[in-house]
């Protein structure tokens, strides 16, 4: 029990029970976009402003690539590929000193890369309803942002924003620490250099 509960404790703070939710939230959620929905099909939440449209994106995040569907299927499974396998051997070399910011921000990552790589690997143009393989997009802010996303796109965005946020905080703090570090020290000559002075007023 105590082996259980101390792997238990592990699993929380290294954030991975973050990835796992991730990815099988985003998982999920495809699958219910695919299996309800034909492709172009779209479903007001709030009219005008978000809708659930299913969409398949032949290119990569935010429907940025090339014109070749084979093209950005290398493409993005070479780089989501080798950006996980970074990710993973960073994670698995650092993670005893890593900042808790910085562990949650790189398992969101990494589920968001996971997540739409499993689409372009697994998922047939049979299954999608759609001509060719891609990923299944289905958030849809209408009239705000034109490309449709998913739960793996707004996890990789998260998570880069939390990263962002923490290396600026990380940043502004040592310097803070750095601008302190230097006020001690020249209070500690300016207090050497007195007694320095007061001896030298004394000896004559």
């Amino acid at each position: 029990m105590e082996k259980f509960l101390k792997g238990l404790k592990w699993f929380f703070h290294s954030y991975i029970w973050l990835f796992v939710l991730g990815i099988l939230t985003d998982i999920i959620s495809k699958n219910i976009i695919v299996n309800t929905m034909s492709v172009g099909d779209s479903i007001p939440l709030i009219p005008n402003f978000l809708h659930i449209t299913y969409s398949v994106n032949t290119a990569a995040a935010f429907s940025i690539g090339t014109g070749n569907d084979v093209a950005n299927l290398v493409l993005y499974s070479c780089i989501a590929g080798a950006a996980s396998v970074g990710i993973v051997f960073y994670y698995v070399k650092a993670h005893k000193k890593m900042h808790a910011l910085l562990k949650a921000a790189l398992m969101l990552i990494l589920a968001g890369a996971l997540g739409n790589l499993v689409d372009r690997l697994f998922y047939t143009p049979e299954y999608l309803g759609y001509t060719a393989r891609g990923v299944v997009d289905f958030i849809d802010f209408c009239g705000i942002w034109h490309a449709i996303f998913n739960i793996a796109d707004s996890c990789i965005c998260i998570g880069a924003l939390v990263m962002i946020i923490y290396f600026i905080v990380d940043e502004v703090n040592s310097r803070k620490a750095k601008q302190k570090d230097k006020v001690k020290q020249e209070k500690v000559l300016s207090k050497t250099e007195k007694e320095m002075q007061n001896q030298e007023n004394e000896s004559k």
